[in-house]
C-alpha cells in the first residue's frame, strides 16, 4: 500500500512566515476552513486507495501541514531491518522545530529515524520518483550541502536538478506522472539540468509549463492512482494535459491552504510509495480520528 503522512492545520492556525510568493502578500486565513480543506484532501486520497497516517496538530508549528517537508522515507539498509525516515533541515527558521515534532511520530509507525549533520534540505519538497529515479533538487530552499548530505542516504540512481525561483521546491518545476509522463517548467531549471532531465526522460515525455502557470500550481497536483488531486487554480491547459495522458483530474477547492498559505495538494503529503508491511498505523494516528473531529467544527 501508499502510505500518505499529513497533519491538520490547527484550529487556531495562522501564517507565521510568509515566506512564498503567495503567503507573503495573504490576508489571514480561516483555520477552521483550512482544516475542512485538509480533510477533503485527505479523505480524496482514502476514497482513492491510499492510507493517511495523521500527526495531531500542534499549534505552536503552523508549518506542519506542508508535510511534503518532513522528510523522505527510505528502504532499510538490510532485510530484516526497518525502513528508514530521513528528518529535513528546514530553512524558515519558524519551522526547524517541525523535525523534532515528527520524529516520534515516525518512530512509533516503526521507521528507523535519521537526521542531517549539515545543510539545508526540504524532504519531498525537494524529491520526485520517476521509474525507480529520484530526482534531488537544489537552488530554492535546500542548498547544494543540504542535497548532497540527503544523497548519500538513497540508494540507486538519483539525479541532481538545480532551481531558482519562483520554485522554491522542486516540485514546482518538475511533477511525474507515474511512468507515462513529466510535467516540467523549463524557466526554473538551470539549462545543464534541464538537459540531464531530458536525457533521463525523453522529450517526447516531457510537457512543459511556464513560470506564469507554476504560480497557479501546475506542477502541485498530487497523483493518486489514475488520479490527480489538484488545487482548482490548475490551468485548464495544464489540465488538458494530465487527461491526454490519461490520468483523471479532480479539483479541489484549497482557498486557505493554497490560494493565502501557497501549498497545493502535493505540499500536504509525504508519501511512502509501497510502504514496508512492518509499518503499523496506530489508532490514534488514524484519519478516521480526526476526521470527525473537524467535520462537527
Amino acid at each position: 500500500m501508499d502510505l500518505y503522512f499529513m497533519s491538520p492545520p490547527h484550529p487556531t492556525w495562522s501564517l507565521r512566515g510568509k515566506a512564498n510568493f503567495r503567503s507573503r502578500k495573504a490576508e489571514a486565513v480561516d483555520p477552521l476552513r483550512a482544516r475542512r480543506e485538509w480533510l477533503t484532501v485527505a479523505e480524496g486520497i482514502e476514497a482513492l486507495g491510499g492510507v493517511v497516517a495523521v500527526l495531531p496538530p500542534n499549534a505552536e508549528l503552523s508549518g506542519l501541514p506542508y508535510a511534503a517537508e518532513a522528510g523522505q522515507p527510505l528502504p532499510p539498509l538490510a532485510p530484516g531491518r526497518r525502513p528508514r525516515f530521513l528528518l529535513s533541515r528546514m530553512k524558515p527558521e519558524h519551522r526547524r522545530a517541525e523535525a523534532a515534532e515528527w520524529r516520534p511520530f515516525f518512530e512509533q509507525l516503526g521507521f528507523e529515524v535519521i537526521e542531517l549533520e549539515s545543510g539545508i534540505w526540504e524532504g519531498q519538497g525537494d524529491v520526485a520518483r520517476f521509474e525507480g529515479a529520484h530526482f534531488l533538487f537544489w537552488g530554492g530552499r535546500t542548498d547544494l550541502v543540504g542535497m548532497h548530505a540527503a544523497k548519500r542516504h538513497f540508494a540507486g540512481e538519483v539525479v541532481e536538478l538545480n532551481i531558482w525561483e519562483p520554485a522554491f521546491h522542486g516540485n514546482m518545476a518538475a511533477l511525474p506522472l507515474g511512468s507515462a509522463a513529466v510535467l516540467v517548467c523549463a524557466d526554473v531549471l538551470n539549462e545543464d539540468s534541464l538537459a540531464l532531465l531530458e536525457a533521463r526522460v525523453g522529450r517526447d515525455r516531457m510537457h512543459f509549463v511556464s513560470e506564469e502557470e507554476i504560480c497557479c500550481y501546475a506542477t502541485n497536483g498530487l497523483p493518486v492512482g489514475d488520479t490527480v488531486l489538484a488545487p482548482s487554480i490548475l490551468p485548464q491547459r495544464v489540465r488538458g494535459i494530465i487527461e491526454r495522458e490519461g490520468f483523471k483530474v479532480a479539483e479541489l477547492a484549497l482557498p486557505e491552504l493554497c490560494e493565502k498559505a501557497g501549498g497545493a495538494s502535493r505540499c500536504l503529503v509525504c508519501v511512502s510509495y509501497d510502504a514496508d508491511p512492518m509499518l503499523q498505523i496506530p489508532a490514534e494516528y488514524s484519519l478516521a480520528r480526526f476526521a470527525d473531529e473537524i467535520r462537527r467544527e
